[in-house]
Order: C-alpha cells, then structure tokens, then sequence
C-alpha cells in the first residue's frame, strides 16, 4: 500500500481538484492499515470510486481512498459477487453474457460498482436495489467485515443508508433470478421499439441493453467527450397541490402520480422552460439535449458549478414552488 502526496481528484465534470493525499485499497489488510493511519493521524477521508457522481473541491484536505477490488465471481447459482472497483457496464456486460436478466435498463451507466448502492442508481424503470441481495463492507469504526442486507440498506429514491455512512464498500451480493421479467415498459423504450417495429415478444436481454444504450447515446454526453456528472438534479417528489402553475400551465409540466397525494415531477422539463432565465457561466452550461446535464469546458471549478446549479434551483423555486436536489455527491 503506497500514499501518494498531492494527486488530483479524477472526476468527470473535469473540475480541478487536489487531494492533500490518497491511496488504492487492493486487499483487506491493507483496509486495517489505512484505517488505523487515518485513526492516528486525525484525517478527513473520503472513499472514491471513478468520479462520475462527485462536485469536488479545488483542495481536499484529506486522504482518498480508492478501491481495488475488481473480480467477479458466482458465490452459488443465485449470487454474484463483483468487487466495488469494477467498471459498471463491465459488469452489464458480463451479466449479458452470462444470460443473468435483470441489468439490461441500467446499461452504460458511468461509474463503478461500488458507488451504485450509494445512490441506489436507476434509469428505464429499473433500481439497481432490486438486483442486490447484499452489501459486504468495512466498518472503519469497528474494524470489522460487515453484510448489510437489502433491507438493512434501506433503499430509497437516488439514496440509501450507505449515503452518508463511514462504510467502506468491498464487494457487492447480485441475485442471480432466471425468472425475471424484462422490463420494457419504459415510455422512451416503448417508443424505440414502436419506430424500429420491434415486437415485444423477439425482445431478449441483449436487444433490450441494445436499445437502452442506443438511447442513452442520443441524449446523454460521453463524460469522456463532453465533461459532465450525469444528471444533476433529481426529479422531485411533491405534494401536487404546493406546485405553482401562475407562469405555465399543468399540461406544459412532466408529471407522474405516485400515490399518497404526491407526485414526481420532471426535472428536466421544469430546467427547460427557464433556462433562458438563469445565469449566463463562461465555463458551465446546460447540455443541449438534455437539460438536466450540467457540462463544463474542462477550466471551471466547484464554485462555479454550484453558483451555476443554484441559479436553477432558484428560478425553478420562484417559478414553480418546486425545490430542486442535487444529485451528484457535493464534496467541501
């Protein structure tokens, strides 16, 4: 295990950032030894997976801790295991090849494993907590190995306990279900079918990831080419009669109702009727195609982006009495 001094903070968005130290975790020895270090020596710490989710800082601190768990392997016929470090699609991949249902909607999402039960990831209909069966991790406080069930994640929308929690993510528990249906009730997935005259009942797993990730490609930036986190807002839940609709109507909103009298509101669509109202930025911008990407030109810093995001959030919040989250993780 080696501690380099001053390295960046590999992230998407391509916003300098500095770490005052980090470190690659390749086994568990080495996570009693970092963890004891950063006991010793009183560190702020941060564990990182690829950096597709994070607002850095153009200074950390700290130490980061990065893993270097990586293998994939069948715990039984009902369990994957895939370490923290491999790549995500890696593993739709792998799953896709080894005729395990279940990760086709979630394919080319960015990122790392790992960092998937953090924020419960999602896209077409499909959460990654429904495919888990547990989460191995290190308790730094204890010092021990620990399995937290899917319960004992307590999963909910874009979160769950491990969101802010002190645990580091070793490997994760896939169930392996051959009953599983494929889920092609998603509107945009409907659509793709319906003008590729695809019938529902050709539709296998393979096509599906196929035409999840023809669609993410025609409206979401590759961060390697166009800088970005993804989406950076997440679609806010409401109590439907708290939403103003003085300056546009009900029919111009994105609406879904969700029960209980709240709704989940289109993010994307309240960022597209008042974009044309928030603040003009010399180094970040909203993606064209999708207004809920955030883009940089590779010179901004956090400080801009977050000047940038509240300008958005305060137009939608006057406009629609609608607040806004942001999605990705916010580091200070």
């Amino acid at each position: 295990m080696i501690i380099e001094s001053n390295q960046p903070i590999l992230n998407s968005l391509k916003l300098r950032s500095i770490a005052k130290e980090s470190v690659v975790i390749s086994n568990i020895d080495d996570l009693y030894e970092i963890y004891n270090y950063i006991q010793e020596n009183n560190l702020r710490y941060l564990v990182l997976g690829e950096g597709t989710n994070i607002v850095p800082p153009e200074f950390f601190d700290g130490i980061i801790i990065k893993s270097n768990f990586n293998s994939i392997s069948f715990k039984s016929s009902k369990i994957i295991n895939v370490g923290s470090a491999v790549n995500w699609d890696d593993l739709v991949q792998f799953t896709l090849q080894n005729n395990i249902k279940g990760f086709e909607n979630l394919s080319l999402i960015p990122g790392s494993v790992g960092a998937s039960p953090i924020q419960n990831i999602g896209a077409y209909g499909v959460e990654v907590s429904s495919l888990i069966d547990s989460v191995n991790c290190f308790d730094p406080q204890t010092k021990e190995l620990i399995n937290l069930t899917n319960t004992e994640c307590n999963f909910g929308y874009r979160s769950s306990v491990l969101k802010n929690s002190s645990l580091f993510i070793q490997s994760i528990n896939f169930k392996v279900d051959e009953s599983r249906i494929l889920n092609s009730e998603y509107k945009s997935i409907k659509a793709y079918m319906s003008s590729n005259e695809i019938d529902v009942n050709q539709l296998t797993s393979k096509s599906l990831s196929k035409i999840v990730t023809d669609i993410r490609k025609s409206v979401l930036p590759n961060h390697n080419e166009i800088f970005n986190a993804g989406s950076f807002f997440k679609n806010p839940v409401i109590n439907k009669d708290l939403i103003s609709f003085d300056v546009h109507k009900e029919s111009e909103l994105v609406i879904w109702d969700i029960g209980n009298d709240l709704v989940k509101v289109g993010a994307a669509r309240l960022i597209e009727l008042i974009k044309d109202q928030i603040l003009v930025s010399n180094n970040v911008s909203l993606y064209h195609k999708h207004s809920l990407v955030l883009v940089t030109n590779g010179k901004a810093n956090q400080s801009e982006v977050l000047l940038y995001a509240k300008s958005i959030q305060d137009k939608v919040l006057t406009t629609f009495n609608i607040k806004l989250d942001i999605e990705p993780n916010i580091i200070y």
